[in-house]
C-alpha cells in the first residue's frame, strides 16, 4: 500500500513539475520560442498515475 502512496506522489510531484515548466516555456518572448522550437501547447490537466 505504501508503495503505491510513494508511486501517486512521485507522478503528481513530475506533474507539477511538468506544468511549471510549460508555462515558463509559454512565458518567454515568442522570439526565443521560435529560436528553440518551443510551439505554445495547450495545458493538459491529465496526470497519469503509475498504475
Amino acid at each position: 500500500m505504501f508503495e503505491s502512496l510513494i508511486r501517486i506522489r512521485a507522478a503528481l510531484a513530475r506533474a507539477s513539475r511538468h506544468r511549471k515548466t510549460v508555462r515558463a516555456l509559454n512565458a518567454l518572448p515568442t522570439e526565443i520560442q521560435k529560436d528553440i522550437g518551443w510551439t505554445e501547447s495547450k495545458a493538459i490537466d491529465e496526470i497519469r498515475l503509475p498504475f
